[in-house]
């Protein structure tokens, strides 16, 4: 059973509630009212009258369903949530594909960056994705693709630690335990607007007593949250002030005029007045315009136009007229803005026949997110020893969340200090240090994207060393995989400020570096190991290639003269082996003799071990005889080109020699 709380800024909602066959089922309930103020604007300024209205509903509820209360499901005000956009670009072309830990460490690199324009006493409770892109291209997700410049843009949001310390100190001081701790705009939007509607763009406007919280979501997700400080309590004193109430008179002819048409008060100065609906309804007309107009203004700027709906819940927003308005406002048809009710959320069943109306929309979402364990921000681990209460989506932190909120610098973690370096014309920034974190979650080996919960214990130990930044790191090279399975990185011709460098090479800050972005297949074919054999030719030193081989990318054999970009993956298929005079590309011409075409090679290559002696040949026309049994003829005709010649001729390519015997 979960017991929800609601401390709002004129009531204080207790709930009991069980999930049966999917549907969240309200076993009994509680609203009572502050005696006096002693909130306002959604947040608790007397914390010990607070806690005796807490203490007293807690109590109604143990007595009538005999049993004892001592865990607490329970929402932070949105009256002082900010939130800020906050992006983050990596390179992680050298990563191969992307991890869901890369996107983590990027996403959490975005909320560090919106952080930083945070006062120091805000906590981060939680964020939303906005957008995702890959080399400047939209993506829906990063895991699993490859490419080069990773972005995230994320919507944080921000709570003062003073909004949680009063509420837990409230709880602390009538033995409560909180166990489950969300946002009240998160609240009203798990129940009124589930997951399978948010690719729809809705605005969800919790109009309470003392803020209008606001949320949008979008394309799947939450995306922004706002508030205004304008809401129930400033239509109860429009009232007062038009016929001179006190507040809790005023509120009482708001809560009466508009069901039973007609209502007698006194005023201030103990003058019995009869109200109308229609007199009320035209006092707090002004007051409506200006509450749905400052709620449209925000709903615009948090959204940039007008959403296809809007969901209205809160007690503060059933006053007559005030719907109407907000379509208005907004631009929308009347029946694109609608008021929320829990009854109609197809999800609740209430056996107490008391939880009605779009007022219970944030107490039973209270209920409904704790059962679900969703949207909960609050938690509580041990980091080294030391106890941290986390602010944040318990179920969904890892340890890395857990780390920067409990004051890890994001740069310690995944190493922050940087040199500067220009690659082919553009500055880029890399770490100069390389982080080792060993992490441990109760007692079992972790890492820095591993999922903790409420209570666990983590023991983290870092170390940082400085490493290099290499040439190889900042340039990417061609992938070639072998028969063997085994790869090899081709780089181009490397500059480092103006002198040839290799992949090697270490840099240093404000360093120069350039190549080109694509490079020839005869010059990978050139710089491959692949097929090479080391031999001495002459008593120099060689590398040649003795395999014949194709270079396919993605399945298509490329020609010597193309050009591949860097970063492109490439496949050899050997076709056979070379000759050594093949390997040596040896020169030669070719002639006819007798009708038939032959190739005779311009060098004499003699070859012991892996000695190469090779030489100049100039071949002759005897050199053609070699095979020809000259034996026993008494005369023969030798022509070259038609004409006589003779055995100690020079050839050249193209000749036609022929060759007759006399007998």
């Amino acid at each position: 059973m979960i017991f929800a709380l609601d401390v709002g800024t004129r009531k204080i909602a207790g709930l009991l509630a069980i999930e049966e066959r999917g549907l969240i089922r309200i076993v009994d309930s509680e609203l009572m009212e502050h005696k006096s103020r002693t909130m306002f604007d959604g947040q608790v300024h007397d914390v010990i009258g607070v806690a005796e209205i807490v203490e007293e509903v807690k109590r109604r509820l143990e007595e009538r369903n005999e049993l004892k209360l001592e865990e607490v499901a329970v929402a932070l005000a949105g009256r002082f949530l900010k939130t800020k956009i906050g992006e983050a670009e990596k390179d992680l072309s050298k990563v191969g594909h992307i991890t869901r830990e890369d996107v983590m460490k990027l996403e959490i690199e975005a909320v560090s960056n919106a952080q930083s324009d945070v006062e120091e006493e805000f906590f981060c409770v939680g964020y939303s994705v906005v957008e995702y892109r890959l080399d400047d291209m939209w993506m829906k997700r990063l895991e699993g693709h490859r490419g080069g410049k990773a972005y995230v843009k994320v919507v944080s949001a921000f709570l003062p630690v003073h909004v949680v310390d009063s509420l837990m100190r409230v709880l602390e001081t009538v033995k409560l335990t909180p166990v489950h701790v969300t946002l009240e705009p998160i609240a009203a939007m798990d129940l009124a607007v589930p997951e399978d509607l948010r690719y729809l763009n809705i605005a969800l406007v919790d109009v309470g007593a003392g803020t209008s919280d606001i949320a949008i979501s979008r394309e799947g997700t939450v995306v922004a949250y706002g508030m205004i400080p304008l809401a129930g309590d400033e239509i109860t004193e429009a009232i007062g002030k038009s016929f001179l109430l006190d507040f809790q008179t005023a509120e009482y002819v708001k809560r009466s005029v508009f069901t039973s048409g007609k209502v007698k008060v006194k005023n201030v100065l103990d003058r019995e007045i009869e109200l109308s609906r229609e007199d009320v309804e035209s006092a707090i007309k002004p007051t409506v315009d200006q509450i749905t107009s400052e709620i449209s203004s925000t709903v615009m700027e948090l959204n940039g136009e007008p959403p296809s709906v809007v969901m209205v819940v809160g007690g503060g927003a059933k006053v007559p007229g005030f719907v109407e308005a907000l379509a208005e406002k907004l631009n929308l048809p009347l029946d694109r803005v609608s008021l929320k009710s829990v009854e109609n959320t197809g999800v609740v069943e209430d056996i107490t026949g008391k939880v009605r109306g779009s007022e219970y929309i944030t107490p039973v979402g209270i209920a409904y997110s704790a059962i679900r364990n969703k949207g909960s921000v609050f938690s509580q681990v041990v980091v080294n020893g030391i106890p941290v209460r986390l602010i944040g989506a318990v179920g969904k932190y890892s340890v890395m969340q857990v780390l920067i909120q409990a004051g890890y610098r994001f740069s310690s973690l995944v190493g922050g200090d940087t040199i500067s370096v220009v690659v082919n014309g553009k500055t880029i920034l890399r770490p100069r240090r390389r982080t080792s974190v060993r992490v441990l979650v109760n007692g079992e080996e972790a890492s820095l994207s591993s999922k903790v919960k409420h209570g666990d214990r983590i023991d983290v130990q870092i170390e940082e060393k400085t490493v290099p930044l290499r040439i190889k790191d900042v340039a990417k090279p061609v992938r070639v995989t072998l028969p063997s399975g085994e790869i090899e990185e081709i780089y181009p011709k490397i500059l480092k400020n103006n002198s040839p460098a290799s992949p090697e090479e270490q840099l240093s800050e404000e360093d120069v570096v350039s190549f080109p972005e694509k490079m020839k297949v005869k010059e990978i074919r050139e710089k491959l190991s692949y097929g090479k054999l080391t031999i001495f030719i002459n008593g120099e030193e060689k590398r040649v290639c003795v395999v014949d081989f194709d270079l396919l990318k993605e399945d298509r054999a490329l020609k010597d003269d193309e050009e591949v970009p860097l970063g492109s993956e490439l496949v050899v298929i050997e076709k056979g082996k070379k000759s050594l005079e093949e390997a040596l590309e040896v020169p030669y011409i070719t002639v006819s003799f007798n009708g038939v075409l032959k190739k005779i090679p311009l060098k004499i290559i003699q070859r012991t071990g892996e000695s190469v002696e090779m030489k100049d040949f100039k071949p002759m026309v005897i050199d053609l005889l070699k095979d020809v049994k000259l034996d026993g003829f008494k005369d023969y005709e030798l022509l070259r080109n038609g004409k006589k010649a003779m055995f100690t001729d020079f050839l050249e390519d193209g000749d036609v020699i022929e060759f007759r015997i006399k007998k």
